[in-house]
């Protein structure tokens, strides 16, 4: 079940900011990959999509291990309250939808725009994200931003890219580092899982 709070900050040029919410102690870091129906985003300085702070949003959530800049959890999913809720059997590595502009720029600079999913693209069956595991990395490819995990709960290997890690900006991995990870079915690349929500440990 989703969880409410506001945006308290968000950087733009970075992508990524702050939740706070009356209903978890600390507070919720969120990045522009999660952000889903309705954005905002400067079109004049191509900046990653984002909430302007005091934006009220409906979050889904995990504990942030470790802690990311400061924040004890780290946002899944998140939208405006005053939106429809996501359609879930639309989320995961394979949802399908492209960003669109909604009127003009205001004040601030930024512009509204909007998630609309792609219909009659061929898409895997809805997966169901399962719980975090704790594995270890098997490869990484550093020049192309992608690896191999392995642990107990995805036998065979779980294939990730580099934007499931946990941070902003360009991030890899190490062969043999301890990370903590949520994982889905189908895989891709021949591997039978597919990896997300990636923590170093």
């Amino acid at each position: 079940m989703p969880t409410t709070g506001t945006i308290r900050e968000w950087h733009h040029d970075e992508g990524w900011g702050v939740i706070a919410s009356p209903a978890l102690a600390g507070s919720v870091h969120v990045t522009s990959f999660v952000v889903r129906v309705r954005a905002v985003q400067n079109l004049d300085e191509l900046s990653l999509p984002g909430l302007r702070p005091g934006t009220v949003v409906d979050f889904d959530h995990a504990i942030a291990v470790p802690p990311e800049n400061g924040c004890r959890h780290v946002a899944l999913s998140v939208w405006p309250s005053d939106v429809a809720q996501p359609d879930r059997t639309r989320s995961g590595v394979f949802r399908k939808a492209l960003w669109h502009s909604v009127g003009d720029a205001g004040p601030d600079g930024l512009t509204v725009i909007e998630e609309t999913a792609l219909t009659g693209a061929r898409t895997p069956p809805p997966t169901s994200l399962m719980p975090n595991t704790a594995g270890t990395v098997r490869f990484w490819n550093d020049e192309e931003g992608w690896g191999v995990l392995d642990s107990d709960a995805t036998p065979g290997g779980a294939w990730t890219f580099y934007s499931e890690i946990a941070g902003t900006g360009f991030r890899n991995l190490s062969a043999g580092q301890t990370v903590e990870f949520q994982y889905e079915q189908p895989g891709q690349d021949g591997y039978d899982y597919r990896a997300s929500n990636i923590r170093v440990r």
